[in-house]
């Protein structure tokens, strides 16, 4: 018997299954693809590949990558007159930070004379160009930019927005991500790993460009999220290839970009509306609510044998769960109302960030009057008990390591996560080392979240003396500066094996005014811990000394940005670059603002003379 099989349902079938329609006659292109095989009409360049989920995947977590991905064929983008007609486009993305990174720096959609990446770059430049063609007429490249990072160079907005980029990366206008919904405005994260969809339109008529998202099974929102009149004679070419790009940075800077579907057309038409019902999912969850009697029967280690530490909040203990799998989990048993409260403090912000230099959250369970928050084990410790408590001593190139871990992941606190976090407790029992001795920072029952546009509000003065800022002590208000100053405090304490304030020091109560008076006198090096002897980097040495001083100005504003520490650090950036008057470590050459540890004094009150026995006024953690 044969088989009858309608010629409609032929079409059909082969349109759900990345279908390309090229009427020449009247330039018409049209095309959809619901998933990606190895079968679809997409040419992938650099870093760019078929994911097994059948989603493309332009770059993987790893660092500095580009990744492009276009359809095949070139698209006629032009009327006889030579105006760019009219298309549209959909199509459903996801951007993913790894839970051990940060996040960065995006994907775009784009149209290129060509598929050659013609020298593109990663990072802020997002595989579009490279410093030297950013903003020439002669690229060609008209773009449409979903950016995760805030970048000063480029003039970005902020770290999650879209943009309209012509030939450069310094986008023509930009709006943050989201979506409206009549007169209010509601966020839209685009790195939260969610498969987000956009739309983009443009009239060849009216020249007006229309770019919309949502979030997908979500109805398209009435109103545009960003709309411009553009001419995009002088940009678009007649023939131009239309797809996406997208680049890393340097780590912690890196995510996973995908795109899941695509459908676009050019002429007067709506896009081929994409089927969204097998979609791939590639969010990662956020901290598990565990059951607290399953979950106490779960674990073993509730015992002094296995604390590995307390503090003001609660102690920390060791354990293990019934698949064998070491945990840490601090038990917070505190007035019931304080405990909640410095509980949800800390689930609302380290629940939520995800950076490799980050002690990661894996979940939290409450019973009774006793809260419980469940961290990956960090097998080394703290970084106090390896300078203070431990046989086996640091070496130069495992402190400088987590000196740079650390300041990376206040860089990310700071800066490059959706809100300002000021985590307001950095000390040395806070950074707690993983098994490769990485730097990662811990301890979030101090933190505030701030919008980045907002202005810290007065606090009660908690903290560890010898890590807090003298305005924090004033005015109550903590901000990424007093931050700065802690993180100065510990890079000292990390290069001199001393703690910024022991009473018992033979000589030099202030760890930061003793280290000053020996580099006023020509003997820097001579505050390096001696149980290194001379095995360790005397340039890197030097600079990890003054950056201790910059971050511990008692004038705030003169101290460094995390931002300026992590360039300094890297190589990035020389340090005369960040501080210009600094043409070389000598004492002369030194501002004379920087002259501030003879005032440190005022940061301590009564201090100078500190005994053990000597009472403060301060509010101070353990």
């Amino acid at each position: 018997m044969e088989l009858q099989v309608p010629w409609l349902s032929i079409f059909l079938l082969a349109a759900s299954l990345s279908v390309v329609m090229a009427e020449e006659d009247n330039q018409i292109t049209n095309f959809l693809f619901d998933h990606f095989n190895a079968t679809s009409k997409v040419t992938n360049i650099g870093d760019a590949s078929i994911h097994q989920s059948n989603a493309l995947h332009l770059t993987s977590h790893s660092e500095r990558l580009v990744g492009r991905a276009y359809y095949s064929n070139p698209v006629a983008m032009k009327s006889r007159n030579g105006s760019v007609i009219s298309f549209s486009t959909s199509f459903i993305f996801s951007m993913v930070p790894h839970p051990r990174n940060g996040v960065g720096y995006g994907l775009c959609f784009l149209m290129t004379p060509s598929t050659s990446l013609n020298g593109a770059i990663s990072a802020q430049y997002l595989g579009l160009i490279n410093r030297t063609s950013n903003g020439q007429p002669y690229n060609h490249i008209f773009a449409v930019e979903f950016d995760t990072v805030k970048n000063i160079d480029v003039n970005d907005k902020d770290n999650n927005h879209v943009g309209i980029d012509f030939n450069s990366v310094k986008s023509l206008d930009t709006h943050s991500a989201g979506v409206w919904e009549g007169t209010r405005f509601r966020d839209v994260d685009l790195k939260s790993g969610h498969n987000i969809r956009a739309w983009i339109e443009y009239d060849g008529e009216s020249k007006k460009l229309d770019i919309t998202i949502a979030g997908v099974g979500e109805t398209r929102p009435q109103k545009t999220l960003l709309s411009k009149t553009l001419n995009l004679d002088e940009v678009i070419q007649d023939q131009m290839y239309v797809g996406f790009s997208a680049s890393t940075g340097s780590s912690p800077l890196v995510e996973d970009h995908y795109i899941l579907a695509w459908s676009f057309t050019t002429g007067s038409g709506k896009a081929p509306e994409l089927d969204i019902s097998h979609l791939p999912s590639f969010y990662i969850k956020t901290p598990n609510f565990y059951r607290s009697a399953k979950f106490i029967s779960t674990i073993t280690g509730f015992s002094d044998g296995n604390l590995l530490g307390s503090g003001g909040f609660g102690r920390v203990y060791r354990g293990c769960l019934a698949s064998g799998e070491e945990i840490a989990v601090k038990c917070i048993t505190k007035d019931c109302t304080e405990g909640i409260k410095e509980f949800i403090a800390e689930i609302s912000s380290l629940g939520r960030l995800q950076h490799r230099n980050l002690v990661p959250l894996r979940g939290w369970c409450r019973k009774k009057q006793r809260l419980f928050i469940v961290y990956d084990y960090m097998p080394n410790g703290s970084v106090d008990g390896k300078l203070f408590s431990s046989d086996l001593n640091l070496t130069w190139a495992q402190r400088y390591k987590i000196i740079a871990g650390v300041a990376a992941g206040l860089l990310y606190l700071h800066d490059q996560w959706e809100k300002k976090v000021i985590h307001r407790d950095i000390k040395s029992s806070n950074i707690l080392l993983d098994y490769e001795l990485n730097g990662r920072v811990g301890d979030f029952g101090l933190a505030r979240l701030y919008d980045h546009s907002e202005k810290p509000q007065t606090t009660h003065v908690v903290g560890t003396l010898g890590y807090i800022a003298p305005e924090l002590i004033h005015s109550g208000k903590a901000s990424p500066y007093t931050d700065v100053f802690s993180f100065g405090a510990l890079m000292l304490e990390v290069a001199c094996g001393r703690k910024p304030v022991d009473p018992c020091a033979a000589e030099g109560v202030i760890l930061v005014q003793w280290v000053w008076d020996l580099y006023v006198n020509g003997r820097l090096l001579d505050a390096v811990d001696p149980r290194l002897g001379d095995d360790y980097d005397k340039e890197e040495a030097e600079i990890v000394h003054v950056l201790g001083f910059v971050c511990s100005n008692t004038e705030a504003q003169e101290r460094f940005t995390m931002r300026q520490v992590v360039q300094i650090l890297s190589g990035e950036a020389a340090l005369k670059q960040c501080y210009l008057d600094i043409a070389d470590l000598t004492p002369a050459a030194l501002p004379v603002d920087l002259h501030v540890p003879l005032a440190l004094k005022q940061c301590y009150v009564d201090i100078a003379d500190l005994t053990p026995a000597a009472p403060t006024s301060l509010e101070v953690s353990q």
